[in-house]
């Protein structure tokens, strides 16, 4: 089963690392939560000039009958190098159901090592262990905290059970200890595209004292009407860095 998404004029701003809520976190993990199916969203590397690789989201079971959740980044010309390699993160799960709790996490940046870490988390006991360069350190973290590249799962669950929410907010697990992430909703937005006109949900990603912003476009493409990050964007100091904009859907069965 596949979909393809060419030309999507108004896009998607993300972070990747992505959304989710605490506002209203509490009220939707009390719920009835539908697994979200196994799934790969591929979509071009770009900017406002230049078209330079591809990145693949993928969602998928792995060895240990669990889930292992990937963002892949595969740069090329221009964007290789200012890059500096390719990207990957990773989050392992044990559940397609909220809160999407991971017990491991990573970034891997091919290019440059030394930003380069693994994060493990006892949610047992509200810790977590963060490996960089060699150094190992211990840090308590709320237990209802999501990872970075974990949050997208939550805030696509979200936005399934909440279509009108305006505002919530995520405790996000970073390096030393958990930081708590408002996202907006700034209402529906058509995109024209190959498949259709679609209709999309534009969420901003707010972060207190920080240069840096994400904007994403979520689409009811997938089973079950299920929202898919069809456009990210990324932004610093005002100006946008770098846009994933998809170009093909699959779910995996």
């Amino acid at each position: 089963m596949q979909y393809r998404v060419r030309n999507v004029n108004n896009m998607v701003k993300l972070v990747f690392t992505a959304l989710a809520g605490i506002a209203l976190l509490c009220s939707f993990q009390a719920e009835a939560q539908q697994p979200v199916p196994e799934f790969k969203v591929t979509y071009t590397l770009e900017n406002n000039y230049i078209t330079g690789g591809t990145a693949d989201f993928t969602l998928a079971g792995n060895d240990e009958n669990g889930y292992q959740l990937v963002l892949q980044t595969n740069p090329t010309g221009v964007f290789r190098f200012s890059n500096k390699g390719k990207i990957r993160e990773a989050a392992e799960l044990v559940s397609l159901s909220a809160p999407f709790l991971s017990s491991t996490y990573s970034y891997t940046n091919f290019g440059n090592e030394k930003r380069s870490y693994t994060t493990t988390y006892d949610r047992k006991n509200g810790l977590a262990t963060s490996i960089r360069n060699g150094k190992s350190e211990t840090f308590k973290i709320d237990d209802d905290a999501v990872d970075r590249l974990s949050m997208t799962l939550t805030v696509m669950s979200h936005l399934n059970e909440n279509p009108d929410a305006k505002e919530f907010s995520v405790k996000l697990l970073e390096q030393s200890g958990t930081e708590v992430i408002t996202f907006v909703s700034r209402g529906q937005v058509s995109l024209k595209t190959d498949i259709g006109l679609l209709k999309t949900t534009r969420i901003d990603r707010q972060r207190a004292n920080s240069n840096r912003h994400t904007v994403t476009w979520f689409a009811s493409i997938g089973p079950d009407d299920l929202p898919i990050p069809v456009q990210i964007e990324q932004y610093k100091r005002g100006k946008m860095s770098i846009r994933l904009k998809a170009i093909a859907f699959t779910v995996i069965e």
